[in-house]
C-alpha cells in the first residue's frame, strides 16, 4: 500500500469519530490533498476556520506524530496525472451521468479503504467463530438491515442455521435467546444505534461471541463487541450514511462468506444442492408454461 493510500485510508476511517473542528480540517484535506500538503499548519487552520491545535489533534487522530508527518504523507496523495485521489462531492446541478461516475468513485474509494482497514487476524477469528457456531444471529436497522438479510441468505444457502433481525424489538428478543456457542454479528455504520448496542450487551451476558461491523472505531458498539471489523464510508451532501456504508459492509459480508466456504467442506455440497433445487424448479415451471 502506498503512502498516499495509507493517509486516505486513515482519513476515511477516522471521519465518523471526528469532532466538528476536525471534520472541517479533514474536508480541506480531502477536497485537495496535494494543495493541503503545501500549506503550513497555520495556513491549513485558517483555511478550515479553526485553530492550529485542531490541525495537530487531527494529525494525531490519524496516527501521525504531528502535522509535519501528515503533511509529508499528503504530498503522496496525488495520482500520476496530478488529480486528487479523493472522490469529490455530488453537487445539486450534476447531471445523472456525472452522478453515476462520482458514485462509482465513492464506492470504489470506500471498498479499497475497507479492505485496508479490515484486520486479517480479526477476520480470521470471526470466520472461525462462524464455522463453529450452533446458530448465527445477524442484526441491523435500516440499510444495515439489508446487509444483515444478505448475509443471512448466503449462510442459509450453505446449510447454516441463521436469522436476520431488522427491527429493534426482534433484535432484543433474539439476542436474549442466544447461547455460548452462538454468534451474533451487528451491523451499524455509526456504532451508536441504541437497540443494536442493547442487543449486543444482552448477547455478551449470554456468553455469545459478538461481532461488530462498523465505521465507528471508538463507538459504543465497537467497545461492546468481542470482535470489531472496521469499514470505511463517508457521508457527503446527497449521500446518506446508509449509502456510504452499505457497499463496504457487503464487501465484509462476502469476504466472511468466502472464508466460511473455504473452511467448511459440507458448505460447497449444500450450495450445490440448493442451486440445483432452484434450477430444477425453474426448469419445471418453464416446461408447464410451454404450449
Amino acid at each position: 500500500m502506498s503512502e498516499g493510500d495509507d493517509v486516505r485510508t486513515r482519513l476515511l476511517g477516522a471521519i465518523p469519530r471526528l469532532t466538528p473542528t476536525g471534520l472541517r480540517v479533514a474536508q480541506v484535506i480531502r477536497d485537495d490533498p496535494a494543495a493541503a500538503a503545501q500549506l503550513t499548519v497555520s495556513e491549513l487552520a485558517e483555511r478550515a476556520s479553526t485553530s492550529t491545535s485542531a490541525v495537530v489533534r487531527l494529525s494525531k487522530a490519524l496516527g501521525y506524530e504531528g502535522y509535519p508527518q501528515l503533511r509529508l504523507a499528503l504530498a503522496a496523495t496525488s495520482k500520476d496525472d496530478g488529480s486528487p485521489v479523493f472522490a469529490t462531492d455530488i453537487d445539486a446541478d450534476d447531471p445523472l451521468s456525472k452522478v453515476l461516475h462520482k458514485l462509482t468513485a465513492f464506492e470504489t474509494e470506500g471498498m479499497v479503504a475497507t479492505a485496508d482497514l479490515a484486520d486479517p487476524a480479526t477476520m480470521a477469528a470471526v470466520v472461525d467463530a462462524l464455522v463453529r457456531a450452533r446458530r448465527v444471529e445477524l442484526i441491523g436497522i435500516g440499510a444495515s438491515g439489508l446487509v444483515a438479510m444478505d448475509m443471512a441468505q448466503k449462510l442459509t444457502r450453505i446449510g447454516m442455521w441463521c436469522n436476520a433481525c431488522t427491527s429493534e424489538d426482534d433484535a432484543l428478543v433474539q439476542a436474549s435467546l442466544l447461547e455460548a456457542d452462538d454468534v451474533i454479528i451487528a451491523f451499524s455504520h455509526s456504532g451508536e444505534t441504541a437497540a443494536i448496542i442493547d442487543a449486543v450487551d444482552r448477547a455478551v451476558g449470554r456468553q455469545t461471541t459478538t461481532v461488530a461491523v462498523t465505521a465507528g472505531a471508538q463507538s459504543r458498539l465497537a467497545r461492546a463487541a468481542a470482535h470489531t471489523v472496521l469499514v470505511a464510508g463517508r457521508e457527503d451532501g446527497f449521500r446518506s450514511a446508509a449509502m456510504a456504508s452499505r457497499m463496504s459492509q457487503l464487501l465484509i459480508v462476502d469476504a466472511l462468506y468466502i472464508g466460511v466456504l473455504q473452511r467448511t467442506p459440507s458448505a460447497a455440497v449444500a450450495l450445490r444442492r440448493t442451486y440445483d433445487a432452484v434450477a430444477d424448479r425453474r426448469i419445471s415451471r418453464g416446461a408447464r408454461k410451454a404450449p
